[in-house]
């Protein structure tokens, strides 16, 4: 049957030839820019933040750009919620964006980070659809065998079950509303299923799809990492194979994103048993953003005409965007950007989010492209006394030093302690490590990788301070804080509230299996 496999095969191998990207300059990806945002500000120039901010003015005036920097303000998700999205969600109409929002998706940020309710219009979930099926294009440069194209796509996401909120909105994980809009041509494509998609308890769902396993015939798998790691751990030992290709032998692509993926490649290249295909892409509740066209080079492809614009926040203003102080913050455009150089971003959207602060840092690859690297969150950064260490080099500092000591780091977070004059480091291993050794070792490494932290060694900053834990202390932590599931993340940089918690869980976890060792009971 794999006739059907080869003509979906050169379906999509004629759709790739009219969708290649040709090289473009730095002025004309600005200039494709400058368009998307005056089709965003012409769409939304009759909302009340359109007739606030002067859209039509705007869209006529000699320099629509510097006129939409200087009438709308750089704002973070709070200030945007007091002001405009909160009467979105109250039900009323053309605030933010034409019409009435349907769909609010619950960002689930890290442990105790509160949900924020993103607006996801109709003209978004277009964006996402669009953007997907872009992205299955893409794979015919692969050259897949035609037995691929037959296979199904495992979706390892939230709950899509979505609560009605009156008759205003629904809320619930942007898997969930993604399912609730998918295409009825993709429908037989994917897994899990509509009635196991739905759970909510997260081990539940783990459970039943490991169940469901050995009857599918996967060709992708779609999720965050560390939840792909844990699925593949059980199926492999349900069913007491060598890797999850003995019932899965025409797997071929790992569609990652949300969080670093080297720490958990060693783990996963092993359950995979053959080589599988990585693809990182950049999505979040708030959009589409890019995803990695070249599978060889470790960057993305930003997206230009999909309903976002991109201005980009220099490094020296980090910290006033951490302290939430966007008074005359500058920003740069695609055409003002340089290489190499960490830059926060600032996205308006056609979903409704004008000038707004999404958190995380990229770097772009050269003077050209718009190829990108994920940095990291603004807020997962260490500089406690000027290391400006950011979450890039605390992974790639840690995957050195599991390289070099031939360990397996599955999890870790690290914070200032109480004096700021060191880090704490906590270290997610299910094996004997020396912490002594592996701070040592981690401490040269970081010295390596970023001159600024190796500067405050020597003058301000004690060695690190490591203690190794089994990986499992770092989902039962999730667990207590109900932050177990799909889409959520350990922070591998916690603030003080949450390095706080963490403590008191670990100190009470010790004093239980303490008592446990003592009695001999539970």
């Amino acid at each position: 049957m794999e006739l059907i496999g080869n003509i979906l095969k050169e379906t999509t191998r004629y759709r790739y030839k009219k969708t290649t990207v040709h090289l473009q300059t730095k002025e004309v990806h600005a200039a494709i820019q400058q368009a998307t945002l005056m089709k965003l500000m012409e769409r939304a120039k009759m909302t009340y933040f359109g007739l606030i901010h002067k859209f039509d003015e705007a869209v006529i005036s000699d320099s629509p750009l510097a006129f939409f920097k200087e009438h709308v303000p750089v704002t973070n998700y709070e200030s945007f919620y007091e002001q405009w999205l909160k009467q979105s969600l109250d039900g009323a109409a053309d605030i933010i964006w034409p019409g009435k929002i349907k769909y609010y998706a619950l960002s689930s940020g890290t442990t105790s980070a509160s949900s924020k309710r993103i607006p996801v219009s109709t003209d978004m979930i277009r964006q996402f659809q669009k953007t997907t099926y872009n992205q299955i294009i893409q794979l015919n440069k692969l050259n897949l065998p035609g037995s691929f194209y037959q296979t199904k796509f495992l979706i390892l996401g939230g709950s899509t079950k979505l609560t009605k909120y009156g008759a205003n909105h629904y809320e619930g994980d942007l898997s969930g509303i993604l399912a609730k809009n998918k295409s009825l041509a993709f429908s037989p494509f994917s897994k899990p299923g509509k009635k196991i998609a739905q759970i909510e308890n997260w081990n539940e769902k783990i459970n039943r799809i490991v169940e469901k396993a050995p009857k599918w015939n996967i060709g992708v798998i779609s999720g965050i990492p560390s939840w792909v790691l844990l699925l593949l751990e059980r199926i492999v030992e349900r069913y007491k194979l060598k890797s999850v290709h003995e019932i899965w032998p025409n797997l071929e692509l790992y569609l990652h994103g949300g969080v670093f993926v080297e720490p958990y490649k060693e783990k996963l290249d092993k359950l995979f048993g053959k080589s599988v295909v990585y693809q990182n892409t950049f999505l979040a509740s708030e959009g589409y953003f890019g995803y990695q066209r070249d599978m060889q080079a470790d960057t993305l492809e930003l997206l230009l005409k999909e309903g976002v614009f991109y201005e980009f926040v220099e490094e020296r203003y980090f910290d006033q965007l951490r302290n939430h102080d966007y008074y005359e913050i500058p920003t740069l455009t695609l055409d003002q950007v340089q290489p190499n150089t960490p830059y926060a971003m600032i996205i308006s959207t056609c979903s409704g989010l004008w000038r707004y602060n999404l958190g995380d840092v990229v770097e772009f690859t050269d003077n050209t492209s718009i190829n990108i690297r994920i940095v990291g969150r603004l807020s997962h950064a260490m500089n406690s006394c000027g290391e400006h260490l950011s979450e890039a080099n605390l992974v790639k500092g840690i995957e050195e030093t599991a390289k070099i000591l031939n360990v397996s780091v599955e999890e870790f977070c690290v914070y200032s302690s109480r004096s700021f004059d060191r880090h704490n480091w906590y270290i997610g291993a299910n094996q004997r490590i020396n912490s002594n050794h592996f701070a040592a070792v981690l401490n040269d490494q970081l010295c390596k990788i970023n001159d600024d932290y190796a500067s405050v060694r020597k003058y301000m900053l004690k060695a690190p301070k490591v203690k190794i834990l089994p990986v499992e202390k770092f989902y039962e932590f999730m667990l207590i804080k109900d932050r177990f599931g799909a889409q959520s993340k350990f922070p591998h940089v916690m603030n003080e509230k949450q390095a706080r918690d963490w403590e008191i869980f670990l100190t009470n976890s010790e004093q239980f299996q303490e008592r446990y060792r003592r009695t001999g009971s539970s």
